[in-house]
């Protein structure tokens, strides 16, 4: 099992953390290379203001977590934020990024759809390698398996119910490849689609659908009755990203 946290004399490296910064940057990296495709000044890629939509993004994904969670964080004031424990809802995520880029398009005078188009590729590699930070953590895994790709999970972190299984479904595993698959995909569409705000409405029906299949092997996150949270905005983003989609398409 891999260890959560490397010791470097004083200095504590986690591992989660680094995965995020590793995928966050390389989803920068790759956005500044493809800016000259959407009219967009690389000189904006070395400006501060970038930062806005990653802190509402990180601040929108750390409250659905622990929205989700909200009986071991009612209970737990001090943990909330301690990030580097994992708990960062994707949802969360998105809708405070998109917030974050709506206010960089009205202060920079950029055209909010191009940025949206721009960041569609970055967001969805950033999300499949995010996803090796749950398996540092031992978190957003599956129910029990056999199958030889099953994983272990350590006693503390198995639900009660589980407590006497010992091999898990690697859920992030699926939803890391299927990101990395509609990645691909959306940058070669990206090529290909002229009207904006298109890409980003494919973004939206690709991640949500990612999201709905790989619901079905999760086990952590949030429910109402029977109903899987996760599984109506997957189905209310998909049906966005197609309205999305056919209005660009008409406005062209």
């Amino acid at each position: 099992m891999i260890p959560r946290e490397i010791l470097l004399g004083p200095v504590t490296i986690h591992l989660y953390g680094l995965i995020i910064t590793m995928a966050i940057f390389l989803g920068w990296f790759l956005a500044k290379k493809r800016a000259h495709f959407y009219e967009i000044s690389k000189a904006i890629f070395d400006d501060p203001i970038l930062l806005v939509p990653l802190v509402l993004a990180i601040v929108g994904a750390r409250l659905y977590h622990v929205v989700d969670f909200w009986d071991y964080y009612s209970q737990n004031w001090n943990k909330i934020f301690e990030i580097w424990n994992g708990g960062l809802g994707i949802w969360g995520a998105l809708v405070g990024a998109v917030l974050g880029f709506y206010l960089i398009s009205k202060i920079k005078k950029i055209d909010l759809a191009s940025i949206l188009d721009l960041a569609s590729p970055s967001l969805l590699l950033g999300q499949a390698l995010g996803r090796f930070g749950n398996f540092i953590n031992q978190e957003g895994f599956g129910p029990p398996t056999n199958l030889p790709w099953g994983i272990y999970i350590g006693p503390e972190n198995r639900p009660s119910q589980f407590i006497n299984s010992t091999s898990f479904h690697p859920t992030f595993f699926y939803e890391a490849i299927l990101d990395f698959i509609f990645f691909l995909t959306l940058l070669f569409l990206s090529q290909k689609l002229k009207v904006k705000g298109q890409v980003f409405a494919l973004y939206l029906i690709f991640y949500s659908a990612t999201r709905f299949i790989a619901e079905f092997w999760r086990i952590d996150t949030w429910v109402i009755g029977d109903i899987k949270i996760a599984h109506v905005i997957s189905i209310l983003a998909f049906l966005l990203g197609i309205r999305l989609f056919i209005l660009q398409n008409r406005r062209a």
